[in-house]
């Protein structure tokens, strides 16, 4: 251990005298006369590297050039048009991935809507999504082609409107009364004109549906006087006016 040691300070001491060529491994041998054997091989060894070491170095200005190559190589392989992009080839991975990123974001947006749609089903006329509520109903309408079902349908909005007028009163939201009456009122004006037109034959059912209609229409006086004789006076109006359209279409099936 003590010889190796020395070895390593003899070459450490002497490499820079032996690059600058002032003296030649034969005369560090010939001081060192008791160990030459094992000096000499890691002498001409370390020499060896320091040549190679010197013979493979960058030259100046290899970096930035290898950086400028590589940059220009990146964007010589870039798609230049919308087209190319589309084109591309990718790897099998590359579409796994595409493909399940997909997937998860069309979950995330039929998610996403059918909440925005129970949140808009459950909405009243001062909230934001009323809307798109309203929206809602028109496509449900506009895809029933049957007629007593469209009936149907506005017999079920006609509860709508009245419990959107009663959550309207919970709330003390009043500004919005006078159109909410009026789509009530717009509801039963349209059932009322529906079965005028309607003949009467087996087939429709048309004395079921008028009894069913006057069952909705008594009770939906009967909650709008509730509420009239718990709200405050200027909410009588708009109550008033949506007792009156229930009453009126009760006198036109009578």
């Amino acid at each position: 251990m003590k010889i190796e040691r020395q070895v390593d300070q003899i070459i450490h001491e002497n490499m820079p005298a032996i690059s600058a060529g002032e003296v030649s491994v034969e005369s560090i041998l010939a001081r060192y006369p008791r160990i030459e054997a094992q000096l000499r091989p890691r002498l001409e060894a370390a020499i060896l590297l320091h040549q190679l070491r010197y013979s493979i170095a960058t030259r100046p200005g290899f970096i930035h050039d290898s950086r400028k190559y590589l940059e220009t190589k990146i964007i010589s392989m870039q798609p230049r048009h919308s087209w190319q992009r589309l084109f591309r080839i990718h790897t099998p991975q590359r579409w796994a991935v595409n493909l399940a990123t997909l997937t998860l974001l069309v979950i995330t947006l039929v998610a996403l809507m059918n909440d925005m749609i129970l949140a808009a089903r459950l909405a009243i006329p001062s909230e934001p999504l009323y809307s798109i509520k309203l929206f809602i109903e028109d496509i449900e309408l506009a895809l029933t082609i049957n007629q007593t079902a469209k009936m149907d349908l506005h017999i079920q909005f006609t509860r709508e409107r009245t419990s959107e007028i009663a959550e309207l009163i919970l709330h003390g939201d009043y500004e919005y009364l006078p159109t909410a009456a009026r789509r009530l009122e717009s509801e039963i004006t349209i059932i009322t004109y529906s079965l005028e037109d309607t003949p009467m034959n087996p087939q429709n059912d048309k004395l079921s549906f008028i009894a069913k209609f006057d069952e909705t229409l008594n009770n939906v006086v009967f909650m709008l006087k509730i509420l009239k004789w718990t709200s405050p006076s200027s909410a009588s109006a708009s109550i008033n006016l949506a007792i009156q359209a229930a009453q009126s279409g009760m006198l036109a099936l009578h």
